[in-house]
């Protein structure tokens, strides 16, 4: 291979370096300059809702074991600035009153976190009776936990995340109160 020729591949493998350490850059500061995202609302017209989230939410959908039998929920997860956000749903059986899925759903995430209850209080969520939980994991987390139920529909608004981030964190009022149904 002559030196010229060499030369040239050098040059191109550089230049294809500097193009590909540019890109990388150029995808860090527009990621430091955009910053979170910002809250925008969400329509869901599956779950009959809308709700104020900050970016692409996750979907999930999970069977959970209750004592009045099997309920399978979907989640819309997100994160904020550090704290996890989600909101989920799922139809209870007929005959089982609010207050006990309410409570069921509460015993649930409690023993999932390995958690304690640290402050409970009534609320309401989109205009109808909910429960607010305060919930202390077992590695020290912090969940804000509203449930309501709504006809056979049960709905849960969460924010986890370390006490620091949780504590008079005002994105997760926000998050809370902006949560509304669709129809009724």
């Amino acid at each position: 291979m002559s030196k010229a020729r060499t030369t040239k591949t050098d040059i191109l493998s550089v230049k294809l370096f500097l193009l590909i350490l540019g890109g990388i850059a150029a995808y860090y500061v527009s990621s430091w300059i955009r910053g979170e995202p910002e809250w925008e609302e969400l329509v869901y017209e599956p779950g009959a809702f809308g709700v104020q989230i900050a970016g692409k939410p996750n979907l999930r959908k999970l069977r959970e074991e209750f004592a009045f039998g099997q309920m399978e929920f979907q989640y819309l997860m997100f994160e904020r600035k550090e704290v996890q956000y989600a909101i989920s749903f799922g139809d209870v059986p007929a005959g089982v009153a609010a207050d006990s899925a309410i409570a069921a759903n509460r015993d649930v995430m409690l023993k999932k976190m390995q958690g304690k209850i640290l402050a409970e209080e009534a609320v309401e969520l989109a205009g109808h009776p909910a429960r607010q939980t305060r919930i202390r994991a077992s590695d020290e987390s912090l969940l804000e936990l509203r449930s309501g139920q709504v006809g056979r529909r049960l709905y849960s608004l969460m924010a986890a995340g370390a006490p620091h981030l949780i504590d008079d964190n005002p994105d997760i009022p926000l998050f809370f109160s902006s949560f509304k149904l669709l129809a009724e």
